[in-house]
């Protein structure tokens, strides 16, 4: 009987670098559209906390007599990042936190919040540490204010790491600043900081022809904590309130409440003491400004240099504002073409970066009876 014999062959090299060279070709086929699945995962999933965000201010409002938060009560640790809090189902730890009227300089405060006058350096005079502490570490403890496209970055002072968001309200069309709001000597006790109620600034560092009124936005200040005594002073403080949603004559569905910012790092020339100042949960570095449109390549203006850390996603610069501080930042995201908004009515919608400015000025301002639309 004839057997024959069948050898295996295997495979050529050629025929091996084919193959690899084909699936090499189908994983880059393939790698762009997973990625971009991923990222659509994110930004649904940052679309998603920015709803809570919107949810939560209109049930602060409901609890207020209509009122918002309050953009800022005090320079250090009290913007509206912390008022939101128990309506975020964080209430344990709002209930940490020091949120109680005390005068700048002061040696202590409510909730066992202490002041030390000695100490002169940035967080030791007057900055509510326990608040920090309650934050929950240096990235913050709430996913909710964390977008899961951008990066995570504390503000370093020296050696201390202190907790960024990834969102911020809208303060307007202008820019925002605490100068002008210093109490200084007419409050016995010292000076208290606050964000003034839109801060009217009609050019910081842009052009001098493009000079804006503010015209009002959904965040600042309300009733301010003054009085003859401290008492007073006070009860004034903790009804201090935002604006009120009928104070909105543009409509809801046409303001901006708030959008996303970028929580920067060190840049190429870090400073020694201090990194970016973006996205803190301190003062006006809570807030953004629709004077230029989102992601724009032209720089935010901080305070001053130390706290400016240049990055290509988000450029900086010291403010040159005549009238003393002054913030300016933009709307900025890692979504390709544009940043997530929440509106005044609650609804989040994606805003692309090419949006018109004047429509994206409109969307600023709360009381500013525009009738410009994007084409």
């Amino acid at each position: 009987m004839d057997r024959r014999k069948h050898n295996s062959r295997g495979f050529t090299l050629v025929e091996l670098l084919v193959v690899i060279a084909i699936i090499g070709v189908l994983v880059g086929l393939l790698l762009p559209a997973v990625q971009a699945a991923r990222e659509a995962a994110r930004r649904m999933q940052c679309g998603n906390n920015m709803k809570q965000l919107g949810m939560a201010a209109h049930n602060f409002a409901d609890m207020s007599r209509g009122k918002l938060p309050s953009g800022c009560r005090d320079y250090n640790f009290m913007t509206w990042t912390t008022f939101i809090l128990p309506y975020l189902e964080q209430t344990n730890r709002h209930a940490q936190m020091s949120v109680t009227y005390v005068p700048f300089g002061a040696t202590s405060g409510g909730g066992g919040f202490v002041y030390d006058r000695t100490n002169l350096t940035e967080g030791g005079r007057y900055d509510r540490k326990q608040n920090v502490v309650a934050w929950g570490g240096s990235f913050g403890g709430v996913p909710t204010f964390n977008c899961p496209s951008g990066l995570q970055n504390p503000f370093r002072v020296s050696a201390n790491l202190w907790p960024k968001v990834s969102y911020l309200a809208c303060i307007g069309q202008t820019a925002v600043g605490d100068a002008q709001v210093r109490t200084g000597s007419v409050i016995a006790g010292g000076t208290n900081w606050r964000i003034s109620n839109y801060y009217g600034l009609k050019r910081i560092g842009g052009n001098p022809s493009d000079v804006l009124n503010e015209m009002g936005a959904l965040f600042g200040n309300g009733v301010p904590a003054i009085g003859s005594t401290a008492a007073s002073r006070a009860l004034a403080f903790s009804k201090e309130r935002g604006e009120k949603l009928a104070s909105c004559l543009d409509g809801l569905s046409n303001t901006a409440m708030f959008s996303e910012g970028l929580q920067t790092g060190d840049g190429p020339t870090p400073h020694a003491s201090f990194s970016d100042f973006r996205g803190s949960v301190r003062g006006e570095n809570a807030f953004f400004s629709t004077y230029y449109e989102p992601n724009t390549p032209n720089p935010d203006e901080l305070m001053v240099a130390s706290y400016c850390q240049n990055t290509p996603q988000a450029p900086c610069i010291a403010e040159n504002a005549p009238a003393g501080y002054a913030v300016r930042i933009s709307a900025r995201s890692l979504h390709p073409g544009g940043v997530n908004m929440v509106r005044g009515d609650g609804s989040v919608i994606f805003v692309s970066q090419t949006i018109d400015r004047k429509v994206w000025r409109a969307t600023g301002t709360s009381q500013g009876y525009e009738t410009v639309t994007e084409e």
